[in-house]
């Protein structure tokens, strides 16, 4: 019986000893460790081939960049005149400008093939904006770019679109699209209109169009007081003895009536530009004061 039991141990740990030790998957950072290192690397590779020694120089940002597959590529940079003064110096209303630029790769090394400089200005304090790569229909890469602005009190999101294959690039609007609108900051007192409007926007495609359809959710508030409250606001403030300080000429003056926003707007795409087909944007109605 003892002999049987020692046989017995003497098979366990043998196979203890022979058993495969358990592997486990890498972790998901060691396994995306590289991509980091490789997105760095192509940008890197497409500047050089872009602008040479002469890839880093103030002014210029790089806004994206992106394998498009096939051994072609793009880069997109936003540039301000290198003079420029330091972020938090600059001037409100200090644009960047918006270049493009595809590439081929040949021997391994990235060419450019085409140039698409000075496409537009946009953004604000030396700042073009958002870029987000999108699909504008079938075979047609392309990217957007939401660049925001403001000025005394009011505050604008502006969205252009650009068409990658297009041999003469351009914006697809004639003027770049509001998504966002607000005059938060000169909404107090006695000023009778404020809004704060923003749109979700997304491209849509349907079955036999070349181009996607632009659409834009918006939602927020409009505020209005009518020019009779105004009127009797007034009328009180000039009668015979009455020196109303200034929050009792507001409080006469009454709320505005708030007004809640929710619609969409539909934008049809084409090589000749942007239409508006559907609904209404008001984002830009708002904003014209």
């Amino acid at each position: 019986m003892n002999g049987k039991l020692i046989s017995l141990l003497a098979v366990c740990l043998l196979a203890a000893c022979q058993r495969i030790p358990e592997t486990k998957p890498a972790a998901p950072k060691d396994l995306a460790a590289a991509a980091p290192n490789e997105e760095q690397d192509l940008e890197k590779a497409l500047s050089r081939a872009v602008f040479g020694d002469a890839a880093l120089v103030n002014g210029r940002e790089i806004l994206g960049f992106k394998d498009l597959g096939g051994g072609k590529a793009a880069l997109v940079i936003s540039e301000i005149p290198p003079d420029s003064p330091e972020p938090g110096m600059r001037d409100m209303a200090l644009q960047a400008t918006i270049s493009a630029y595809l590439l081929d790769k040949l021997d391994g090394k990235w060419s450019v093939t085409r140039r698409h400089e000075s496409l537009a200005d946009m953004g604000s304090n030396g700042f073009a904006g958002e870029l987000t790569w999108v699909t504008l229909g079938p075979g047609k890469p392309g990217f957007a770019i939401v660049g925001q602005s403001g000025n005394r009190g009011q505050s604008v999101s502006s969205l252009a679109l650009f068409d990658l294959t297009a041999k003469d690039m351009r914006t697809l609007a004639s003027k770049q699209i509001l998504v966002h609108s607000d005059n938060d900051g000169d909404c107090e007192g006695e000023r009778p209109h404020c809004w704060n409007i923003s749109g979700e926007w997304r491209l849509v495609q349907k079955q036999g169009q070349a181009f996607a359809d632009l659409e834009i959710a918006f939602t927020g508030v409009d505020e209005l007081r009518s020019e009779e409250a105004r009127q009797k606001a007034d009328a009180q403030a000039n009668a015979a003895g009455a020196e109303p300080s200034y929050e009792e000429y507001i409080a006469a003056l009454g709320a505005r009536d708030q007004r809640k926003v929710k619609s969409t707007a539909r934008y049809s795409l084409s090589e000749k530009g942007m239409l508006l087909a559907s609904g209404e944007n008001p984002a830009e109605a708002s904003d014209v004061e």
